[in-house]
């Protein structure tokens, strides 16, 4: 791609960025000309922000189906940052301070679909969200289970947590708190379904649980977490297999 220059009062210092100085500070244009230099053909590349001068960090976007890549210039320093982010998960992966070269090179990785831990095996400086790592690796529903199950208590009661866990048909789907709350769901990226039961705290140790398209006044409660863990299988949309589902993204 050849993108338009940006304007002369969004460009670079090309004292800062020497590397820009043929392309008269441009990110846009630079990204391009070295990709071109390399025999790589980037995803579309397009203005984050404003643009202006008052921009700092000035950023430029990379558009990929696998999600957007932000490239940052900090104005005052030689600074690149390159965030990939997917969406619902927002940085799967960033990198600081790489060369523009390696810029390039890693926005092709990431174009090309290479695994994350692939890249991070190439490029050692780029940090990877471990969720991110997980569902591409059809790990995301044991993760997101270490993940609630290592949650203090505060946010939510330990004894429920490991009484679902324990219950392999509430194990086999992806468990979401919010405010000490738990309900389920059968994918690990929003839109979540709505038809799952959810157990709400209800005194000082009990629970209701109940559909959460119904009101409180239909839900039925729970005195210990095991009473909340029967009410909840009951209330599953689909019984399903007694031993779960294999584990994988879904």
């Amino acid at each position: 791609m050849h993108p338009e220059p940006a304007a002369p009062s969004a460009a670079l210092d090309p004292r800062t960025y020497p590397e820009l100085a043929p392309d008269a500070g441009d990110p846009l244009v630079g990204l391009d000309r070295i990709a071109a230099a390399e025999g790589v053909t980037l995803a579309p590349t397009r203005p984050w922000g404003h643009w202006d001068a008052a921009q700092d960090p000035l950023s430029v976007a990379v558009d990929s189906d696998r999600g957007t890549c932000v490239v940052e210039f900090e104005r005052q320093q030689h600074a690149i940052r390159v965030r990939f982010t997917r969406p619902w998960i927002g940085d799967a992966a960033t990198a600081a301070n790489p060369t523009l070269h390696d810029t390039v090179a890693l926005l092709d990785a990431w174009h090309r679909h290479l695994p994350l831990e692939d890249m991070a095996r190439r490029w050692p400086a780029l940090a990877v969200a471990p969720f991110a790592l997980a569902l591409e690796q059809g790990r995301a529903l044991s993760y997101r289970w270490q993940e609630v199950r290592s949650l203090p208590d505060h946010t939510i009661d330990r004894n429920l947590i490991e009484a679902v866990y324990a219950a392999p048909r509430l194990r086999a789907l992806y468990p979401l708190v919010s405010h000490g709350s738990l309900t389920f769901s059968d994918t690990p990226l929003p839109p979540h379904p709505h038809h799952f039961p959810r157990a709400n705290p209800h005194g000082e140790h009990g629970w209701l649980v109940g559909d959460p398209r119904q009101p409180a006044s239909a839900h039925t409660p729970a005195a210990t977490a095991e009473a909340a863990v029967a009410a909840l299988i009951r209330l599953l949309p689909d019984a399903g297999d007694e031993h779960g589902a294999p584990e994988g993204n879904r």
